[in-house]
């Protein structure tokens, strides 16, 4: 019976340590740092395919104005954007790139993920098709609002200085070093690449561009959100 204790008194412990430890991750910035990732690689997906120059980005639109099922007043909404590709699509170019940055340094998060669910929400309509998976990109829209609703009592807390509302709380924890940080950056930025390449985003033509483009951004801002880190973690030092 003794020694039954004494086996179980160590596996307890790193039972313990181990649940502490998945307590103190920031669960919902992680899903907000991979929503970021998503639009930072759709941003050089529809980059290298070519769907930000008007003719690209209105045969996109078109197309999904032919095969969808959303309702007439939308289509109306696609053809209206369509006929005006020339300025929606580099619009949408400099929206997208800035929503996968803003998401990953975790600056202004609750207004940012809900313009995000928003803007996930329209591309839902437009994609509404019967050979679509209905929650493809639904269950993205619902993370993003779960992420928007979650930060925004820090955003408009009106105790709190306007910088530390803005920059909200810190992604890494304070007992995480710099050294950590750039090598979670390195190891994000490998990864998103890795994704890319098994998965061949792009198309055969630009999947290896589209890879090494996203993961050098993705990890560099990474890098920047562990530094910006450290000005959080100022700020919430600050009186």
């Amino acid at each position: 019976m003794a020694s039954s204790d004494v086996t179980a008194a160590p596996a307890k412990s790193r039972a313990l340590a181990a649940a502490g430890a998945l307590e103190r991750v920031a669960w919902l910035s992680v899903l907000r740092v991979m929503l970021g990732a998503l639009f930072v690689s759709v941003f050089f997906e529809n980059l290298n395919k070519h769907l930000y120059e008007a003719k690209g980005y209105t045969a996109l639109i078109l197309r999904y104005r032919a095969e969808g099922t959303a309702p007439g007043a939308w289509k109306d909404v696609e053809k209206f954007v369509a006929d005006h590709a020339s300025f929606f699509a580099p619009v949408q170019a400099v929206f997208e790139l800035s929503l996968g940055v803003l998401l990953v340094l975790g600056i202004g998060t609750g207004l940012v993920a809900l313009i995000t669910a928003g803007h996930l929400t329209a591309l839902w309509v437009s994609e509404l098709a019967p050979r679509r998976w209905v929650w493809e990109i639904l269950s993205l829209v619902v993370i993003a609002f779960v992420v928007g609703l979650s930060a925004l009592p820090t955003l408009l807390d009106p105790r709190r200085r306007i910088s530390a509302r803005l920059l909200g709380p810190p992604t890494f924890g304070p007992r995480v070093g710099m050294p950590v940080r750039l090598g979670v950056a390195g190891l994000g930025g490998l990864a998103l690449a890795g994704a890319i390449l098994a998965a061949k985003t792009g198309g055969q033509a630009h999947y290896t561009d589209v890879a090494w483009q996203a993961g050098v951004t993705f990890g560099v801002l990474l890098a920047l959100l562990g530094l910006l880190d450290r000005w959080r973690e100022r700020e919430a030092a600050a009186p």
